[in-house]
């Protein structure tokens, strides 16, 4: 009986061994065919960026095809763009490239400008194409935009860089040192994703002013450096690298009653403001017709499950809430204005350098405010709940006709601000050329 007893135990240990073996065998070989895949991947990267004279990453075949042209918006522009006496057969054509590494990017091409993408290899490269005017407007991005492959006959360049930490700025130097590499370079602009408490000195040894070869800088943030004459300000917009979508506002509901009369999705820190907010909303009679959800800690990803929540929370509430960050200016600003629910704004100025600049006094907030954002400002939460009392109060016409109008300032806002861009362009970098023309 004993010896039937071991032979049994050996027999399913043995059984064990075995079936231990096999499960090894079937791991290392899933393993050896990924790393086979990821090899291939490499290699099929590795062998795109090396010099082929048969195909060019930076997507020359789209200048065979038609190109996107700007068609006038259909609402007032402000600062109509500079435009020759000259007929449009007998003005000259400039091409200006952009060079996006920074996500800020897609916002420019995408919302400011209009621009369509084609994507390829899974978005290692997308490209887009558009004339607007006598600028002919090139568009590159993708972590397969390297300096290596840039079009080396490029003449005028925007670059859309990161600065708001150490490791964006030593990548954004990297694509500043290598400029002077091409040969038939003229004019370079920069529009910078600045530091969140204006911490922008190192750009300033790149500027023309000072031996660099940057003209100059469109700088998001009121950074006390703008002055219009070097340094411009540019709206943080939305958080595409979030992947919030570009917002069609011609097909937004307009008239649609909405479930929630404000929303507030956030991260909370300690002893800040967004905690005087939250239990405000909690205390408040009309808080229970909000929607808020928060975390405590900060993620730069969003699950789908997440991003389509607070998507949801947009589009369904008349009310976004804003408090201020590291600064007062957000994404959730701009991503509300895009879904039509009006941003209330906690009107405070954050901590570091950001301040008055010489060509305005009007922070925090400047390029929104002087550009007349009909935004709710608060300068404390306590004025919340009286804000909610009033809202809840208003009618349905009145949410609708206030709605339709901040839709209408958004969109003449990015119409604004692509005319300033394009303005700009014309004056610093082809004003000689043009009245040479003329």
């Amino acid at each position: 009986m004993r010896v039937s007893f071991r032979k049994v135990v050996y027999s399913i240990l043995g059984a064990y061994f075995l079936l231990t073996c096999y499960t090894g065998y079937l791991l290392v070989r899933r393993r050896l065919a990924r790393s086979r895949e990821d090899y291939a991947r490499v290699q099929q990267l590795a062998d795109i960026l090396r010099d082929d004279p048969e195909w060019n990453p930076w997507g020359e075949e789209f200048e065979n095809g038609e190109e996107a042209r700007y068609e006038a918006p259909q609402w007032k522009v402000e600062n109509p763009v500079v435009k020759s006496n000259k007929t449009n057969n007998n003005s000259q054509e400039f091409v200006v490239e952009i060079w996006g590494k920074a996500a800020i990017g897609l916002y420019l091409w995408e919302h400011i400008l209009n621009g369509h993408l084609e994507r390829k290899l899974g978005g290692m490269w997308s490209y887009g194409m558009k004339k607007i005017n006598n600028i002919r407007f090139k568009f590159r991005t993708g972590p397969g935009v390297i300096p290596s492959k840039v079009p080396k006959s490029t003449e005028n360049v925007i670059l859309v860089l990161n600065g708001r930490e150490p490791s964006k700025i030593d990548f954004a130097k990297l694509w500043l040192d290598f400029l002077p590499t091409l040969t038939n370079l003229k004019n370079v602009a920069v529009i910078l994703l600045g530091n969140e408490q204006c911490n922008n000195e190192w750009i300033k040894s790149y500027m023309q002013l000072r031996g660099g070869p940057v003209k100059f800088v469109f700088l998001v943030y009121d950074s006390p450096d703008i002055d219009d004459q070097n340094f411009y300000q540019w709206p943080l917009g939305v958080a595409t690298y979030r992947d919030f979508p570009k917002v069609d506002s011609a097909h937004l509901p307009v008239e649609t009653h909405r479930k929630y009369l404000c929303n507030f999705l956030g991260t909370i820190y300690p002893n800040s403001s967004r905690e005087t907010l939250i239990e405000t909303l909690k205390s408040s009679q009309h808080g229970k017709q909000c929607y808020y959800r928060v975390r405590h800690e900060w993620s730069p990803k969003e699950t789908e499950d997440s991003r389509d929540d607070y998507l949801r929370s947009l589009a369904q509430s008349d009310l976004t809430l804003s408090p201020v960050g590291v600064n007062t200016e957000c994404y959730r600003i701009y991503e509300a204005l895009s879904y039509g629910s009006l941003p209330v704004v906690e009107d405070v100025m954050t901590s570091g350098n950001c301040g008055h600049s010489v060509s305005s006094k009007n922070i925090p907030l400047r390029l929104l405010k002087e550009s007349k954002a009909p935004f709710i400002y608060v300068k404390h939460w306590s004025e919340l709940p009286a804000l909610l009392e009033k809202e809840a109060a208003m009618s349905q016409v009145q949410k609708a006709n206030r709605r339709r109008h901040f839709i209408q300032w958004y969109e003449d806002f990015k119409s604004k601000m692509r005319d300033v861009l394009v303005r700009t362009l014309q004056e610093k970098f082809f004003y000689n050329k043009i009245n040479k023309i003329q």
